[in-house]
């Protein structure tokens, strides 16, 4: 009978981690950060969940859990999670459709490979080389390291590659620049751009604007260094993913804010173009797009260590309060399921770009995914990658676009 009971339980939680991912709570904030956590992994690898859900199943029902009616309860439970996570996987491939339309062009795409359907995890770099680990600010801490990517074995280009400097998530508080993005990295590396994926300061230790200064030293270094590793000093594109894309959209909104250049006050630390991913754009949520506090703690406790009263801190640290008619482009990607940082943040910061300068900014929504959905590589991850790259196919020549 215990048997059964422990059936019972794991199919209560295999429903509702299906639910979970395709309903995911927005607030209160500690079942919004819940949500997150047991949804975003789920989301992507719906097909191994149930893989592994029927291993366990079977191994239940071998052992008797199903004889009793607790455990053909969950069993009924489980079978029921089963079908929506089937939806998800189908609403997952879907997904491509969905963005190519949202996306206004048609997507260019690159065949997965077998063993990455099977195992997404899998650290394959097939076709690019990290070339450079480069630290970039060892005077102000030995831990500011750029690492670079290329395409492996490519012959000389005919002129620099454009370039790509990404930073990486972790709310402001953590992260590796070796584990994010990887997905859009190593895809743009094989099509011939120089990928950079570099480090800043974390929280609590860093106080902003730490943060957004290594990042645009970052941008100055990289310029510095783009010949000597092959790459367009003119075309340097921004990005980054939540707390990153927060950091890429605001260096890339201020280049010539000298208060945020100690040292280097005159570099050149401007870019053509900006794809923040699931980033914060106005600190101050002036449209009531933040469902809780969580990120408003967040940041008046570890990172601008100032409370929402001081608004002038809080608006200069907001890229919101940056737009003006010199932003570049920006390519706004944020997942419809997002329950850290939720859809309503990028949709606010795209209205409010064309309203400031119309014509500038385009959101990708994309449908059913949550935060951090992009770790790893998954159909609407493939999907959301071919996009970007896409639109980025305008930063290059004719001789360079398609790989």
């Amino acid at each position: 009978m215990t048997l059964a009971w422990l059936a019972l339980a794991l199919g209560v939680v295999a429903l509702l981690l299906a639910v979970n991912v395709r309903r995911p709570p927005t607030r209160p904030m500690p079942v919004a950060m819940v949500a997150f956590a047991a949804g975003w992994l789920l989301g992507e690898l719906p097909l191994q969940a149930v893989v592994l859900e029927l291993v366990i199943a079977a191994g239940l029902g071998a052992a008797g859990a199903f004889a009793a009616w607790p455990g053909l309860a969950g069993l009924a439970l489980a079978i029921v999670s089963w079908l929506l996570l089937g939806l998800t996987w189908r609403d997952a491939v879907a997904a491509r459709a969905v963005i190519e339309a949202r996306a206004g062009f048609p997507l260019r795409a690159e065949p997965p490979s077998r063993l990455t359907r099977l195992y997404p995890w899998w650290r394959s770099m097939r076709g690019v080389a990290r070339v450079v680990t480069h630290p970039y600010a060892p005077d102000v801490h030995a831990r500011l390291v750029a690492d670079v990517y290329r395409a492996r074995g490519a012959a000389p280009a005919a002129r620099p590659r454009p370039i790509f400097v990404y930073v990486h998530g972790g709310g402001w508080i953590l992260g590796f620049r070796r584990f994010q993005g990887r997905p859009l990295l190593h895809r743009l590396a094989r099509e011939g751009w120089l990928c950079v994926s570099v480090d800043y300061r974390l929280s609590p230790w860093a106080t902003f604007p730490d943060h957004v200064v290594d990042v645009k030293r970052a941008v100055a270094v990289v310029r510095e260094h783009a010949a000597e590793w092959g790459g367009d000093p003119a075309r340097i594109v921004l990005s980054g993913n939540s707390a990153g894309g927060h950091l890429a959209a605001l260096a890339a909104l201020t280049p010539r804010y000298g208060a945020w250049q100690p040292g280097f006050e005159h570099a050149d630390t401007s870019v053509v173009a900006c794809v923040p991913c699931y980033g914060i754009y106005d600190l101050l949520h002036r449209e009531r797009q933040w469902p809780h506090k969580g990120l408003e703690r967040l940041l008046a406790r570890a990172v601008l260590k100032l409370p929402r009263t001081d608004v002038d801190a809080w608006r200069a640290a907001s890229p919101w309060d940056h737009v003006d008619a010199d932003a570049p482009p920006f390519f706004v990607v944020h997942g419809s399921h997002d329950t850290v940082v939720p859809v309503a943040e990028a949709r606010a910061f795209v209205r409010h770009m064309e309203r400031e300068v119309p014509g500038r900014a385009q959101l990708l929504e994309i449908p059913g995914a949550q935060h951090a959905f992009d770790l790893f590589r998954s159909p609407r991850v493939d999907a959301t990658v071919d996009a970007i790259v896409t639109w980025l196919d305008r930063f290059r020549g004719p001789d360079e676009a398609g790989g």
